[in-house]
C-alpha cells in the first residue's frame, strides 16, 4: 500500500464511531440497491459464516438475500437478547430475568423455553453462580460450561497454578485469578477461558519479602492459563505488550472488584483493577493497555459497566443520577474512548413508561430451596409462567402498543445491568425494578420487577445485583470434540 494511500485510510478511520457507522450503512444499502439479486447472492455466498452473520444487519436487501438463498445455517443466526442472568447476594443459583412472548415455534425449527435452570446437570456441585457468559454460554464458579439453550455442558480439568508473573521475584506476587469465556459460534464450535490475573493490595509487613512495588504491571510477556475445548487441557499462552503498561505495581493493585469483560471480532476486553482495560488480541497473543475515561474515575456509590453492543466496545458509569456512555474508537491503531451520551437519569427514574407484559424474574432459587423461604410465598412466575414462552424471532424490548406513565420512588444509587448486543440500549436497575435506557431517544421504559423472593428472612430489596450477564442464546447443536481419540471423554455432554 502506498503511503498516500495509507494516508487516506488513516484520516477515514479518524471518523468517529458514529460516523463510521452512519457512512457505511448508507454506503452499503446503496451499493445493495444497485447490484443485481444474483450478483449479490454470489458475493455474499463467498463470506464466511462470521461475516455472512453480521451483513444480515446491514440493509433489508442484504438481509433478505442471505436468509432467501440460505447461506448461513439457522443456528448461526444473529439471536435476539432473551433475558439477563442475575447474581444475587446471598443466593446460591443466578436468576434469570426474561421477556414473556407467547409463541414457541420459529420459521427454523421448535425450540424449547429456556428458564434459566440448569438442573440439567449431574450434580448440584455442578451448578453454581454463572461466573461469565460469551454468545450463549455460561462460566460457572464449579469450573463448567454450559449451554443454557442445547442442554450441553463439559466440566473444565481442574486448574493449573499460575504462571510467574515477573522475573526473579523476591516472593510470589500477590494476585487473585478472574475466569473469562471466549466463543464464536461463527468460527468455530469450540471455546477457551482465560485466567486474568489481578494485583492484590501489597502487605504493609514490610519485613517481608516483596516483589518492587515501582514494577512495571501488567509484565510483558504476560503469561495467562488457558483452558482449550479443542484439546480439553490448560496451557502456558505469553501475551507480549504493546506500548505502555497500566502503571507501577504499588499503584494498580486494588482491592477484589467486578471485572466485566466484551469479546468482539477476536478480542477480548477485560475491565482491570481501578482504571485501565486490557485488550487482548487472540489472533497474535498481544496486549494492550487503555485507560478507563477522565470522567469514569472511581467515585463513592458508582457503578461501571463494559460491554458490547451495536457498534462495537462500550463503557457505561452511573454515579448516582448521572448516567455517561463512551464507545471505543481504534483508528489507525490507536485507542480512544469518544463520550457519546450522557444525562440526569433521575426525572426519567421518577416518571417512567410502564409497560404490559413485563419481564419475568424466574425466582430460581425459590424453586430450588423452598425449605429457606417464608411459608406461604410464592414467587413472582408462579402465574405468569404458564402462559411464558420464548419466541427467538422476536427482539423487541417491550410492547409499545400497551404503554403507560407512571410516577414511582427511585433509587439514586441504580446500576448498570448491562448492554443490549445489537442496539444501544443500556439497562439499568433501580429499587427492585429493571429498565431500558434507550441511547438514541433517551426513552426509559420499565421492563418489570426484577428482585427475587426474600431468602433466610433478608428483605429482598437489600439483596444486591453482583454480577448480570445479557443473555443471547446459542442453538447449535454440534459439540466440540477433542482431536485425539485418547480424549473422547471430553465431548460435550447432551
Amino acid at each position: 500500500m502506498s503511503p498516500a494511500h495509507e494516508t487516506d485510510r488513516c484520516d477515514g478511520e479518524r471518523e468517529s464511531g458514529k460516523q463510521r457507522a452512519a457512512k457505511g450503512t448508507e454506503g452499503t444499502t446503496a451499493a445493495a440497491l444497485q447490484l443485481h439479486g444474483d450478483v449479490l447472492g454470489e458475493v455474499l455466498r463467498r463470506l464466511a459464516p462470521r461475516w455472512l452473520a453480521a451483513c444480515r444487519c446491514v440493509c433489508k436487501a442484504w438481509r433478505d438475500a442471505i436468509d432467501g438463498g440460505g447461506l448461513l445455517r439457522a443456528d448461526l443466526l444473529q439471536l435476539p437478547l432473551a433475558g439477563f442472568f442475575l447474581n444475587f447476594s446471598c443466593h446460591d443459583y443466578s436468576e434469570y430475568f426474561s421477556r414473556p412472548t407467547t409463541t414457541t415455534t420459529t420459521t427454523t425449527c421448535h425450540r424449547h423455553l429456556i428458564t434459566g435452570k440448569l438442573d440439567f446437570l449431574p450434580s448440584e456441585g455442578e451448578w453454581q453462580m454463572a461466573l461469565d457468559h460469551c454468545n450463549g454460554l455460561l462460566l460457572l464458579e464449579s469450573g463448567c460450561v454450559v449451554n443454557p439453550a442445547t442442554k450441553a455442558w463439559m466440566d473444565l480439568t481442574p486448574y493449573p497454578p499460575p504462571p510467574p508473573l515477573i522475573e526473579e521475584e523476591q516472593e510470589e506476587v500477590k494476585t487473585y485469578p478472574e475466569e473469562h469465556l471466549v466463543f464464536d459460534p461463527t468460527l468455530s464450535p469450540h471455546f477457551e477461558v482465560l485466567i486474568i490475573p489481578h494485583l492484590l493490595p501489597f502487605d504493609k509487613d514490610r519485613s517481608k519479602k516483596q516483589p518492587p512495588q515501582n514494577s512495571a504491571w501488567p509484565p510483558s510477556p504476560l503469561v495467562l492459563n488457558v483452558f482449550s475445548s479443542r484439546t480439553r487441557e490448560w496451557e502456558e499462552r505469553p501475551f507480549v505488550r504493546e506500548g505502555e503498561a497500566a502503571g507501577a505495581m504499588a499503584d494498580v493493585a486494588s482491592v477484589r472488584g467486578t471485572h466485566y469483560a466484551a469479546y468482539w471480532r477476536g478480542t477480548l476486553y477485560v475491565r482491570c483493577q481501578s482504571n485501565f482495560v486490557m485488550r487482548l488480541s487472540l489472533l497474535d497473543n498481544k496486549y494492550r493497555i487503555i485507560h478507563r475515561p477522565v470522567d469514569a474515575e472511581a467515585r463513592e456509590f458508582s457503578s461501571r459497566y463494559l460491554g458490547k453492543s451495536k457498534q462495537g466496545v462500550y463503557f457505561a458509569s452511573l454515579s448516582k443520577d448521572r448516567l455517561l456512555v463512551w464507545l471505543l474508537d481504534e483508528p489507525c491503531g490507536g485507542m480512544k474512548w469518544v463520550l457519546m451520551h450522557q444525562t440526569d437519569l433521575g426525572p426519567s427514574l421518577a416518571t417512567s413508561h410502564k409497560l404490559d407484559g413485563h419481564w419475568i424474574l424466574h425466582d430460581i432459587n425459590y424453586e430450588c430451596s423452598t425449605w429457606l423461604f417464608p411459608k406461604g410465598r410464592k414467587p413472582l412466575t408462579t402465574l405468569a409462567r404458564e402462559n411464558f414462552e420464548w419466541n427467538s424471532d422476536d427482539d423487541d424490548i417491550v410492547n409499545d402498543a400497551a404503554e403507560d406513565t407512571v410516577k414511582r420512588r427511585y433509587d439514586e444509587y441504580a446500576l448498570v445491568l448491562g448492554f443490549h448486543p445489537y442496539k444501544e440500549i443500556l439497562f439499568i436497575q433501580s429499587m427492585d425494578r429493571g429498565y431500558a435506557y434507550h441511547l438514541s431517544s433517551s426513552k426509559l421504559e420499565e421492563l418489570g420487577k426484577l428482585h427475587p423472593v426474600s431468602l433466610h428472612g433478608i428483605p429482598n430489596e437489600h439483596l444486591d445485583v453482583e454480577l448480570s450477564f445479557p443473555y443471547t442464546p446459542c442453538w447449535i447443536e454440534e459439540f466440540p470434540q477433542p482431536e485425539l481419540d485418547c480424549k473422547l471423554n471430553s465431548i460435550w455432554k447432551p
